[in-house]
């Protein structure tokens, strides 16, 4: 069998599908991809196992006319090889090559994984108005629609008519890298990185911006730090949109309590050392950074929206709390700095949960859904 894979950039590719392509090529079949490549902006893994690469120039924004010539060159490139399958993934990639697929009128099955839908509960009108008539209609090209979580996966088999619909337990956590770490191995890591063993620390991995919504623990930050001043909030990730966040550290006194990390690759070693994690996100899809704390053996202190939702069980191994509300998400900060018997509890929870969602069982899942299209 002979596959494309599809993505807006090529750095998604190299943070979510290699597994399964690497296990594709132990089955057999050949590879390729195509998308923009981002190798300047981020780091990208060994993208061997693709066969070849094929540099297009997507844009995220569905109003690029860069999008038309993504098109015309991607069309180029399935109508010039054999291909069997093309597996498709974030939006604009995905409306562009289910396009050039269907304009083809050739018989090759279509894949999209939806790793989060931009329509959603709660989202603005304009992701309604503009992203749900698209994938209405193309979903009526789309041999599988697979989704990554509940919510998205409730609204395809409502509304959308795709020729399967399945769901997966997202994209696998590489358990190698991140494994449940006990009190001994967790003092190590703090000594190893020069926090105090009586700090309270919380981590939230991800990029600095709007969606992510840092500004929300901030403010939580600084209601916890007026009764326990040892507690430290982590912040590693790109600082696409820091200048408020920085504002508001230094109006309220916070520099000694927060630490914008930027782009780290030890992330392993600071949710390890870390008490718990958190996220104060918008939306997200099936958060690997809330999976990969939890097979760390983090509690989780989480905004109640779609995917954060799938992971986090209320009481079990965390909490959810309101989008932006602040209070809440400080008032449970605060009962696990003075419940260390919570922590543990909850740690361990998260762990055994986490198992769901490792790297082999992704693998397994989508294997079976190319055997069920008779790709395999």
């Amino acid at each position: 069998m002979k596959i494309l894979y599809v993505a807006t950039v090529r750095g998604h590719i190299g943070r979510f599908h290699l597994p399964f392509i690497r296990r594709l090529n132990e089955l057999g079949c050949t590879v390729d991809g195509a998308f923009r490549d981002n190798s300047k902006e981020v780091q990208i893994p060994d993208m061997s196992a693709l066969h070849r690469e094929f540099d297009i120039p997507f844009s995220r924004s569905p109003y690029s006319r860069s999008n038309i010539k993504a098109y015309k060159a991607l069309k180029k490139v399935i109508s010039e090889n054999d291909y069997d399958a093309v597996h498709c993934h974030t939006p604009m990639g995905s409306v562009v090559a289910r396009l050039a697929v269907k304009n083809l009128k050739k018989d090759i099955k279509v894949i999209y994984t939806a790793h989060g839908f931009h329509f959603y509960k709660g989202a603005p009108k304009k992701n309604w108005s503009v992203y749900y008539p698209v994938e209405k209609r193309l979903a009526k090209y789309t041999d599988c629609l697979v989704t990554i979580n509940n919510e998205d996966y409730e609204l395809a088999k409502k509304s959308l008519k795709a020729g399967m619909i399945r769901k997966v337990d997202g994209v696998g956590v590489d358990t190698a890298r991140f494994s449940f770490v006990d009190s001994e191995k967790k003092r190590a890591l703090r000594k190893e990185c020069g926090y105090a063993q009586d700090d309270f620390i919380m981590i939230y991995p991800a990029e600095i911006s709007k969606r992510k919504n840092q500004m929300m623990l901030l403010r939580a930050l600084r209601i916890v730090k007026d009764k326990h001043p040892n507690v430290r909030l982590l912040l590693p990730g790109l600082q696409t949109d820091i200048a408020e966040c920085r504002q508001y550290v230094d109006a309220n006194q916070l520099g000694e309590n927060v630490q914008f990390l930027g782009y780290r690759r030890d992330i392993p070693q600071l949710v390890g050392m870390s008490d718990i994690s958190v996220s104060s996100s918008r939306q997200e899809g099936l958060p690997v950074n809330v999976i990969e704390a939890m097979a760390m053996g983090n509690p989780i202190i989480a905004t109640d929206v779609r995917g954060n939702n799938d992971l986090v069980r209320e009481g079990v191994n965390g909490y959810l709390v309101g989008l932006n509300d602040s209070e809440a998400m400080a008032e449970k900060i605060n009962y696990l700095i003075e419940h260390p018997d919570a922590v543990e509890t909850l740690g361990k929870a998260s762990c055994k949960i986490s198992e769901a969602y490792s790297m082999e069982n992704a693998v397994r899942e989508m294997e079976e859904i190319y055997r069920e299209l008779k790709l395999l």
